[in-house]
């Protein structure tokens, strides 16, 4: 008889401390105050029209082709260039390379403006965004040398 109300009161206990009794509401997460600033602001969603589009448009350069028909090839057929699209107010950035299963091994790093859709890839020697025509330029003349 005493375990039995020792188990009622315990359990009592527990509800009475789990319940919200509060008569103010909970403070809510999803929104960002003002003063958030803009790194810790989550991306936004790039729809997956315009996602594919981004992709479609990248494999139209002549490296990333030579990239992906490699990344077929060491695969077995079974994989391709995979890409990380992120979001800002004036751009996306995508990201190309490999996903293995170990980790992710990027190759390019593109910047696209959403307004004048021009593309940016950046040099891995420079650091710079340079545009693919000078991209593929530069890297022909690496490989001369």
């Amino acid at each position: 008889m005493k375990s039995r109300y020792t188990l009622g009161l315990a359990v009592l206990l527990l509800m009475t401390a789990c319940s919200n009794n509060d008569k103010t509401p909970a403070a809510t997460t999803d929104t960002l105050k003002k003063d958030t600033p803009v790194a810790a602001q989550p991306s936004i969603r790039v729809p997956i029209a315009k996602e594919n589009d981004l992709i479609d448009t990248l494999n139209t350069l002549s490296f990333v082709k030579e990239s992906s028909k490699y990344i077929d090839s060491i695969s077995n057929h079974k994989h391709s260039l995979a890409y990380i699209i992120d979001t800002t107010d004036t751009e996306y950035t995508v990201t190309a390379g490999y996903n293995g299963a170990e980790r992710f091994e990027t190759y390019y790093n593109f910047s696209i403006d959403k307004k004048t859709r021009q593309i940016k890839v950046q040099d891995a020697i420079s650091g710079d965004m340079v545009t693919p025509k000078e991209f593929e330029r530069m890297r022909k003349a690496a490989n001369k040398q």
